[in-house]
């Protein structure tokens, strides 16, 4: 064995023993602080979470999930000479109607796909649908709801 794995078991025999003394974090914490924790951070991280400066979001970014949920597919297609700038043009189409919307051009041999939005429920994405066939009629023969795979914001 040598001496960089005997330091390193010797290490770990050392935490354990102390670890086994003092009992776990929460029962260490109780008996030397009586039921009272100070929280030490550095002043410019209060700055930074203060809303007052000017960060109302708190310096906290939302965070996507990705579940089941619905789109609307706008566009698919295998020609392999055109698939691929038609779902490009459909989706600037859609892209300039509807910029709330999330535009998602996908390629899984030999289809390449648009599917636009992220919802969660059939019945929403129905709604959406029906504006979007309305806005671009041009497109509407083609749209679905499918299942896929959706992104959500928590």
């Amino acid at each position: 064995m040598n001496r960089l794995s005997q330091l390193t078991i010797m290490t770990l025999i050392a935490v354990a023993a102390m670890a086994q003394s003092q009992g776990n974090i929460v029962q260490h914490i109780e008996s030397t602080s009586q039921g009272r924790v100070t929280v030490t951070q550095p002043s410019r991280l209060g700055e930074r979470l203060d809303p007052a400066n000017g960060n109302p979001d708190n310096g906290y970014k939302a965070t996507v999930r990705n579940r089941v949920g619905f789109r609307i597919q706008v566009y698919a297609d295998k020609n392999q000479r055109t698939a691929k700038s038609e779902a490009m043009t459909r989706e600037r189409m859609v892209q300039e109607q509807f910029p709330e919307l999330g535009c998602y051009v996908t390629y899984n041999a030999p289809t390449w796909r648009l599917r636009v939005g992220d919802f969660i429920t059939r019945e929403e994405a129905m709604e959406v649908m029906q504006q979007l066939k309305k806005e671009l009629p041009s497109l509407a023969r083609e749209m679905i709801v499918v299942k896929d795979r959706i992104n959500v914001t928590l």
